[in-house]
């Protein structure tokens, strides 16, 4: 069962660093223009806000496995 754990953890792990990847091109172009290109920020805002809160879920699952695999689960 660790060794499934382990995996399934190593996965998420993936996950989490395509997500950050994803976050990052996002915010690569600089001359974006809120006042002028609000769509466009919006578009972004709404955007980094799904990245975050998947990324929120994935730590929360990542610790879970990990609880479950050290017997700290409550």
């Amino acid at each position: 069962m660790a060794t499934n754990v382990s995996e399934r953890i190593h996965t998420l792990q993936d996950v989490l660093d395509a997500l950050s990847q994803q976050a990052s091109a996002a915010t690569s172009d600089p001359d974006i223009e809120p006042r002028e290109d609000m769509g466009e920020a919006l578009y972004l805002a709404g955007q980094l806000a799904a990245i975050a809160k998947t990324s929120s879920t994935v730590s929360a699952m990542i610790a879970d496995l990990w609880a479950t695999n050290t017997g700290d689960s409550a």
